[in-house]
């Protein structure tokens, strides 16, 4: 655990977010804020896309991580993935969504990995006509933005897939005489997958030049995963271990962001997930959990908000305590923080 300090704009900060909590909570929840509990303070909004996808908006500007909206069958006989399954697109979803629901083009898509119900919605968002005219930068390892290019986006949107490999410290908008300080930063951590029963994941692997394009969802490849820590230029640190249930405690053992958005699923291989995550971040003030729902149904069905493991959310305040609280997020409903 980190040691406390004297009063800072730091400690504020923390301070203003959980005053907000209360209120927040409510709202992620769908139930209505108390009139007198204070919420949305910081500016930052969040969405949940569904499965690990999520819309941070904040003063103008917008990210996406990992979204994928399609959300199409994936399971053989067995319950279990079927790698040759066709892969789909269901493009009435994503215009449905872009339609009504985000707030606008983002200025980055940010990739944690390669499977399926993180990427493959990519290049579709990125050829949506509202956003053909729209600058949008994809951060990815080599496989994820291999993937994209396979997935046939236009030329012109190949100077805007950004490698990253984690360490990266990026700024927006780019250092000028006009903006010496950046509206925003984006920190890019190298991750894990999770690690299910057997030990393992599918389809692991990699990709050092485009191959052809996707055909099937055993075709979309890990490829590394990332998570990513998105600072606002007045201190508010949201950190994006969203894509899978599974972290590299060394590589984010700096870190002590006020918002943690964390991948809840798959971890039955992986030791104390939970407890070791957030204690390594410092016991984060908001914890929402992510990649908790079924992965099928489909966003414009009401029965989406039922297939919600919320189990995890009890758990992860237990393990919280009162450090801080655990929000349950409503797909596709935006909430302040």
């Amino acid at each position: 655990m980190r040691a406390t300090s004297g009063v800072s704009r730091r400690n504020v900060l923390r301070t203003t977010v959980a005053a907000g909590l209360a209120g927040t909570t409510a709202l992620a929840a769908g139930m209505p804020a108390k009139a007198t509990e204070p919420n949305g303070r910081s500016g930052v909004s969040l969405r949940w896309l569904g499965i690990a996808g999520w819309e941070m908006a904040f003063n103008g500007h917008r990210l996406l991580i990992d979204p994928y909206l399609t959300r199409q069958q994936y399971a053989g006989p067995d319950g279990k993935l079927d790698t040759q399954r066709p892969l789909e697109v269901n493009s009435r979803i994503i215009d449905w969504v872009v339609d009504n629901h985000l707030a606008g083009a983002p200025e980055f898509i940010l990739v944690t990995h390669g499977h399926w119900d993180h990427l493959a919605d990519v290049a579709p968002l990125l050829n949506n006509p509202k956003w053909t005219d729209q600058r949008i930068r994809v951060l990815g390892g080599e496989t994820h933005l291999n993937l994209v290019r396979a997935m046939e986006i236009p030329p012109a949107r190949e100077p805007d897939l950004v490698l990253v490999t984690g360490g990266e410290n990026l700024r927006f908008p780019l250092r000028s005489t006009g903006q010496p300080r950046p509206d925003y930063t984006i920190e890019v951590v190298r991750s894990l997958h999770s690690q299910l029963g057997g030990y393992g994941f599918s389809p692991a692997g990699t990709l050092i030049v485009p191959p052809e394009k996707p055909a099937t969802l055993g075709e979309l490849v890990e490829g590394g995963t990332l998570g990513y820590q998105v600072t606002v230029r007045d201190g508010l640190r949201v950190m994006f271990l969203s894509g899978t249930a599974n972290f590299a405690e060394r590589e984010v053992a700096w870190a002590r962001p006020d918002v943690l958005v964390l991948g809840a699923s798959g971890n039955a291989a992986v030791h104390d997930y939970f407890e070791r995550v957030l204690e390594t971040l410092g016991w984060p003030r908001i914890v929402i959990p992510s990649h908790h729902d079924d992965l099928v149904t489909a966003l414009d069905d009401p029965a989406v908000h039922d297939t919600v493991n919320r189990a995890v959310v009890t758990t992860l305040q237990n393990i919280l305590g009162d450090r801080g609280r655990v929000l349950d997020p409503r797909h596709l409903q935006q909430f302040p923080l």
